[in-house]
């Protein structure tokens, strides 16, 4: 069985599109409970979810954020595997079904990602590389764009069609699949991290210990990006510039903070 964790603020319509298409005839059969953890959304879209016993509202008095919201629902479930999904994904018909498949038939893998489509159905970039002083640097001076055939990117790998199920550093928080056991490996998302980065520290700590990340082709769902967070953009970069200093700051060599944080 699996548990779902969706972290919600102020996602308006998203949210509902997505509650709706978990409860579909293939999903529902592998769906044990789906706890909506909200950070203090001011608008209506909650009150847009038609409840059943499967879903539980987890409503916080303020925004934690993602990270501590997430680990809220990490704490409560009781399943064998966990899936992380953001508010503004929706599951195909056989999405959930497959994971667990998967994940049955392959028990080296922790954490299993899934091809990720946008509204029009074009397939998105949805895995990335270990961050490092030097892809950072790359990114940051647009080396992967002006030369690609020399600089790979750095972090997201807009390098790899995204065609093919491989082995991989580290998928997008927006669809983890993911083992209740990697938890007992290396406890839960690091709190610091108020939004963003914190998939890569969960997933660098992961590989750290030996664990694996998985992207698998073959199965899909539609995420919309950007679906809570839209109108918010500059307060948005100002939180992902912080949160990758914070990683680095972690992971990196005095050097290598130094050079991220010019």
């Amino acid at each position: 069985m699996v548990d779902i964790i969706i972290v919600n603020w102020n996602s308006d319509d998203y949210l509902e599109k997505c509650i709706n298409s978990l409860f579909t005839t293939n999903n529902i059969f592998s769906i044990n409970k789906v706890f909506i953890i909200d950070n203090n959304s001011t608008d209506f879209s909650l009150n847009k979810i038609e409840l059943n016993k499967r879903i539980r509202i987890i409503r916080n008095e303020a925004n934690v954020g993602f990270s501590k919201a997430c680990n809220q629902g990490f704490k409560l479930s009781t399943s064998s595997y966990v899936l992380l999904l953001n508010p503004d994904t929706q599951l195909l018909n056989n999405t959930i079904a497959d994971c667990v498949t998967f994940m049955n038939q392959n028990n080296e893998i922790d954490i299993l990602g899934c091809q990720l489509l946008n509204n029009e159905g074009e397939i998105t970039h949805s895995c990335s590389r270990f961050p490092t002083p030097l892809g950072i640097l790359s990114d940051s001076l647009g080396l992967s764009k002006i030369a690609p055939s020399v600089f790979k990117p750095g972090i997201i790998m807009t390098d790899f069609d995204h065609k093919e199920s491989r082995y991989v550093d580290q998928l997008m928080g927006a669809f983890m699949f993911m083992r209740k056991s990697v938890f007992e490996k290396i406890g839960y998302f690091d709190e610091r991290f108020f939004v963003y980065y914190e998939e890569v520290d969960f997933s660098k700590r992961l590989a750290q210990k030996g664990g694996r990340s998985f992207f698998n082709a073959d199965i899909k769902a539609i995420h919309s990006g950007e679906g809570t967070t839209s109108s918010v953009k500059g307060f948005r970069l100002f939180l992902n510039l912080r949160s990758r200093l914070q990683y680095a700051k972690k992971h990196f060599n005095f050097p290598g903070y130094c050079c991220v944080w010019v």
